[in-house]
């Protein structure tokens, strides 16, 4: 929030539950001024003088949330393109074909659907490039699966992206085949090419998109976000481009960190360093050690169930990511790895050995953080690094990861407890919108680790309920290096709050999902009420 929005006044908070941190330290009063809390009161002490008091009849008062891995753009983007999850979407690979087939009718040129997922269809798979071409032929479609990570397009697409039937897999890429030609399937640097050729909305579209994301999230009780690779859904100057425009023209309503899907070359050559402004925080790089669980691209030692040979992909090899990782920390930039699989997990660490402290005490992250292999938790715990884990890939997609990997892997999964009992600072994230954008089904999700089944993955994982809070709020600040100023409501910090109609201390999981906001507070001015 800009400084000049700041209320100058005093602000009372009075007759709150009012936990100022995750250590079930509590107050019902809170003075604000400048933007920032300056008195906490206990039940019976006079109150102090104020321009403004908000009576919260009661209701639990909380540091505003942090979204430590999250794509704002991405959901930005899904609100202007064509939809293929939730209640509407095609329920079958007929039913697709059908849609592609009425909205080819229309004007325009390339056919483009975001959030395709094998588990919504029937079939339990990815149309291929032969079916699309079936419905339609003429004009470039691409259908891009829910992760992220992989695309689907018909012959006219691959044909605009430089493809041949004879074409190579690219480096960090795949080109699935069928009878020795690309099937239209492409998974991770495979589909890269055909982003760039994408129409994208008008900017002002955008940035109206991006300030609508920006308002739900206010409404879902998270403050601040970081977004997690600027450059990953439509290239790194389309993205940021837009970014600076938005701050630019102001009123944008969160604090927001950016992680750089960029090298430090490609930063320095553009004339980025490092950005510690608290409030527009741009001080990341983030590299790929390897793909995703539910493309089966995230690097395992053993192969996946479903295939008996399929291992996943690093991204490049060992050697460039260490040199990467290197690079960008000898700049001060604080480094960030998506490592998911065994095998990427272990690339990465080897990665993290030889990056060099931040001065300033930022730790180096790891991103996601699937599956470890044997002594692997240890070797984390050398490195410094957090960890941004998302508790509600289990609560979502839990029983395909059990597929995919076996009950036996499928239980060692996502570590949470077993991080923070040797000291590794967990860091919740939603990684929305493949995860639950709400903390509050994100921190239900880290106490049940229950699949939509039914089943626990790991139950000696699970979370507490302080301890839940504490992963999206404090330790997601001190990984940002903003502990001075968010993640909780100690005197000092900065008027971050929300009033929420549930206690998440002593309410059961299922009342914290349908915990609802009632009030969002930033430096002290309200920004967000039910």
């Amino acid at each position: 929030m800009p400084e000049a929005c700041i209320p100058t006044g005093r602000v009372l908070l009075r007759n709150a539950r009012l936990y100022p941190d995750a250590s079930g330290a509590r107050a019902t009063a809170l003075l604000m001024e400048g933007g920032r809390v300056r008195w906490l009161g206990q039940a019976g002490e006079a109150l102090p003088p104020a321009d403004e008091v908000i009576d919260a009849g009661g209701a639990t008062a909380l540091p505003s949330f942090i979204d430590a891995h999250a794509h704002l753009w991405w959901m930005a983007m899904d609100r202007l393109v064509w939809q293929l999850s939730g209640p509407q979407a095609p329920a079958s690979i007929p039913e697709l074909l059908d849609a592609l087939r009425e909205r080819a009718r229309g004007d325009g040129d390339w056919l483009v659907g975001h959030g395709l997922s094998e588990a919504r269809l029937a079939e339990r798979r990815l149309p291929t490039r032969a079916e699309i071409d079936r419905a339609v032929a003429d004009r470039p479609v691409v259908l891009r699966r829910v992760c992220g990570h992989a695309a689907v397009a018909n012959t006219e697409a691959l044909r605009r992206a430089g493809y041949r039937e004879d074409s190579p897999d690219p480096p960090g890429g795949l080109l699935e085949r069928e009878g020795g030609v690309p099937n239209g399937i492409l998974r991770e640097a495979a589909a890269v090419p055909l982003y760039p050729l994408l129409p994208r909305p008008a900017a002002d579209e955008l940035a109206s998109a991006l300030h609508a994301v920006a308002r739900h999230a206010l409404s879902l009780g998270v403050g601040t976000v970081v977004e997690a690779a600027v450059g990953f859904t439509a290239g790194f100057e389309a993205e940021w481009d837009l970014w600076c425009r938005v701050r630019d023209q102001g009123g944008f309503p969160l604090r927001m960190g950016f992680m750089f899907a960029i090298g430090a070359t490609e930063a320095a050559l553009r004339g980025l360093r490092p950005s510690l402004d608290p409030r527009w925080r741009a001080a990341t790089l983030k590299c790929f050690s390897d793909g995703t669980l539910g493309s089966q691209t995230a690097a395992l030692h053993q192969p996946y169930c479903a295939c008996a040979q399929r291992k996943g992909l690093l991204m490049g090899s060992p050697a460039a990511l260490r040199h990467g990782v290197s690079a960008a920390a000898a700049a001060g930039w604080q480094v960030a790895i998506h490592a998911i699989g065994d095998h990427g997990v272990d690339e990465a660490l080897d990665a993290l050995r030889a990056a060099a402290p931040l001065a300033d005490g930022r730790p180096h992250r790891v991103e996601h953080l699937g599956l470890l292999s044997d002594g692997a938790l240890d070797r984390l715990a050398a490195t410094g690094a957090a960890v941004a884990t998302q508790p509600s890939f289990i609560g979502r997609m839990g029983d395909g990861f059990a597929a995919a990997l076996g009950p036996e892997r499928a239980q060692r999964l996502y570590p949470a407890r077993s991080l923070i009992e040797r000291g590794v600072r967990l860091v919740g994230s939603s990684d929305a919108p493949a995860g639950d954008f709400s903390p509050f089904a994100s921190m239900a999700d880290a106490r049940e680790r229950r699949t939509p089944s039914g089943a626990v993955l790991g139950a000696s994982e699970r979370l507490d309920a302080a301890e839940a809070l504490r992963s999206h709020t404090e330790n997601a600040a001190r990984a940002m290096g903003l502990w001075d100023r968010i993640g909780h409501l100690n005197v000092g910090a900065d008027a971050d709050l929300i009033l929420v109609d549930t206690d998440p201390f002593q309410a059961d999981t299922a009342a914290v999902r349908r915990t609802r906001v009632l009030r969002h507070l930033l430096g002290g001015r309200t920004v967000w009420t039910a």
